[in-house]
């Protein structure tokens, strides 16, 4: 109604604007979301999801790469009674064979995959937890107590989770960079080139930190002392006035 009265009193709400309904906003034709808004509505939850949930996905195929080639390699045919898995089990025609293999013990992962793999899980599932929470908009003070508090505590638990998952993929990251540039030392015809690239990189980042962390301190030092001299310019100024001021009324003194 508003709309219509701004738009010149005929027809109701955004229709009667100047854009004739077909403008970007939360409303369009008849007071319905116009495509534009539902395009966004769904963008924004699908980019979260892109960003905090495929990639992990990364760290997850580096650690079942090292399950491969554990498996082919040096793995004995069976570890505590159980075949040890490849990635391949994971296309297999009926996917809940295989969890029904897990489940059993047939199929051994080891340790680090198996960690890796379960930690992905519960970032996967409190992301959509968290995401649920964010796209609900819950009003915190119109909740009871405890709603209030499971609120909170779901996000708190949500940023200590995620700050692990962000330490253990940086961790992972660096011990790979680390075993890189030692298979570069042993085998130089295969790996020379991605040990140098890691140190060069490293060795890059590193000096560019310095060297902006030297500019910064240079130029605080600059500004503090612009400030300083400007301070002092008007101390002086302000003495001087003192001056002048006791000078007048000295003078307004001895001639009364």
């Amino acid at each position: 109604a508003a709309g219509g009265a701004r738009g010149g009193g005929g027809g109701g709400g955004v229709a009667g604007s100047s854009c004739g309904g077909r403008c970007f906003g939360p409303e369009g034709v008849h007071g319905l979301p116009s495509p534009s808004w539902y395009a966004i509505a769904a963008a924004a939850p699908f980019f979260h999801l892109c960003i905090f949930v495929p990639l992990p996905l990364l760290l997850l195929v580096f650690v079942m790469r090292v399950q491969d080639l554990w498996a082919v390699t040096v793995a004995p045919p069976t570890v505590h009674g159980a075949e040890p898995e490849i990635s391949l089990d994971l296309f297999r025609p009926n996917f809940f064979t295989l969890l029904q293999q897990r489940a059993s013990g047939d199929l051994y992962l080891l340790p680090l995959v198996e960690g890796v793999l379960y930690e992905w899980l519960a970032v996967c599932i409190a992301t959509l937890v968290r995401l649920l929470l964010y796209y609900a908009d819950v009003d915190e003070k119109a909740c009871p107590p405890m709603a209030r508090y499971l609120i909170r505590g779901v996000r708190y638990a949500y940023s200590a989770l995620f700050t692990l998952h962000i330490w253990l993929y940086c961790s992972l990251a660096m011990m790979v960079c680390c075993w890189v540039v030692l298979a570069a030392a042993l085998d130089p015809t295969r790996f020379l080139a991605f040990g140098t690239a890691i140190l060069t990189t490293v060795s890059a980042v590193a000096w560019w930190t310095s060297a902006m962390m030297r500019a910064a301190r240079r130029f605080r030092a600059w500004v503090r002392t612009a400030l300083d001299r400007m301070l002092h310019t008007r101390a002086s100024r302000l003495a001087a006035l003192e001056e002048v001021s006791r000078a007048c009324l000295g003078r307004v003194s001895e001639a009364v």
